[in-house]
């Protein structure tokens, strides 16, 4: 009994009689010790210890029976010609989806005779295209999406396992498409990228779909708010506490505009009743910005007037919108923030009045 449990106690309290054999246990000690109630035989030629319970015995059993003498430590020296966990049986191993798995599937680099029932598939399989789960040596999860795309299953079926793989953090996109290169024609799309694309978007977890859920969240909420209080950040980096030279007071709105609008640009389609006016403000700014770069002559003093002009919009916008998204602390920083900014570019804006002709603004934005 000390010598079966030995064998046993390495490859999940499971042995085969070929592997007792090579311990000098005979067929007959077997078959007493599981007359017994010590062992309970699982398959022909295959035992586990009686009081060891494990889910996946049935394919731990057929994967043993693969090559009955060798070990489980021996034969995973070299995982691939062990025999992979494949196709739906390593969906169910990786807890993936809900395909129908009445037959454990392996694949094999060579031939290999079975009379068990089990599906053996000869393909050629790269060493990471390997791991251990359950300590099975088994499909990725990249490979086993591919496989079962190659092997017909129903793409909204297979689609349902990749949104799982993605949100539970168990998935290389890229790593996919590299499997799913040889396979996109067959169904409709250009490329791998493309295909992943497609399966993330019946299940979906497109890029749009993802948001949405997003900003719907808690934390969503949270992030959302966070990037509202990052852009006034912005604002005060980008302008400064004070207008600069008039020579490169164009230059400063111009990079005010940029992040800005980037900024807005991304969260306007998530929340667009709540910074539609800031979108507004981010147009006075960009249009302020052209107009000065296309009347040369009064750039300096209109770039003053503009970028006082914009601050005072963006001023109202944020005392309008910025209380849907922010929390009152956030908002009176934030909109105590704009009002030093337009305090601080008014005296720069009278001084160029005072020195040369300013153009109209708005006559400027009409002629835009």
């Amino acid at each position: 009994m000390a010598r079966v449990a030995r064998l046993a106690a390495g490859q999940w309290e499971m042995l085969t009689t070929a592997q007792a054999e090579r311990e000098g246990i005979t067929r007959v000690q077997l078959s007493r010790l599981a007359d017994a109630g010590v062992l309970e035989r699982v398959d022909r030629g295959i035992y586990t210890l009686a009081s060891s319970p494990d889910d996946h015995r049935r394919l731990r059993a057929a994967w043993l029976s693969l090559d009955p003498v060798h070990t489980v430590e021996e034969r995973l020296a070299d995982p691939v010609a062990a025999g992979v966990v494949s196709f739906a049986s390593a969906a169910g191993l990786h807890q993936l989806g809900d395909l129908l798995d009445d037959q454990p599937e392996f694949t094999l680099p060579g031939r290999k005779q079975s009379r068990r029932n089990m599906r053996i598939h000869r393909l050629a399989l790269a060493a990471d295209d390997v791991q251990l789960v359950e300590g099975l040596p088994t499909t990725t999860v990249e490979r086993t999406i591919a496989d079962l795309l190659r092997d017909g299953h129903d793409p909204d079926l297979v689609a349902q396992i990749v949104g799982q793989a993605l949100r539970r953090g168990a998935l290389d996109q890229e790593r996919l498409a590299a499997h799913l290169q040889p396979l996109a024609h067959a169904h409709g799309q250009p490329d791998g990228p493309a295909l992943v694309a497609h399966l993330l978007d019946v299940a979906g977890l497109s890029p749009g779909q993802i948001a949405a859920e997003l900003v719907k969240s808690p934390i969503g909420a949270s992030i959302f708010a966070q990037g509202q209080a990052a852009a006034i950040g912005e604002i005060l980096a980008s302008i400064g506490a004070s207008l600069p030279p008039y020579d490169t007071t164009l230059a400063a709105v111009r990079a005010a505009v940029g992040p800005l609008a980037d900024t807005f640009a991304r969260t306007h389609a998530m929340s667009a009743s709540s910074i539609g006016p800031m979108m507004d403000a981010v147009r006075v700014v960009s249009a302020a910005a052209k107009s000065a770069s296309a009347a040369d002559q009064f750039a300096p003093a209109l770039a003053a007037q503009a970028a006082f002009s914009s601050a005072a919009s963006l001023q109202k916008a944020v005392h309008d919108g910025l209380p849907a998204v922010l929390s009152p602390e956030l908002t009176k920083a934030s909109t105590s923030a704009i009002q030093a900014i337009t305090a601080s570019l008014e005296p720069a804006w009278k001084a160029a009045v005072a020195s040369r002709p300013v153009l109209s603004l708005a006559t400027e934005l009409e002629d835009l």
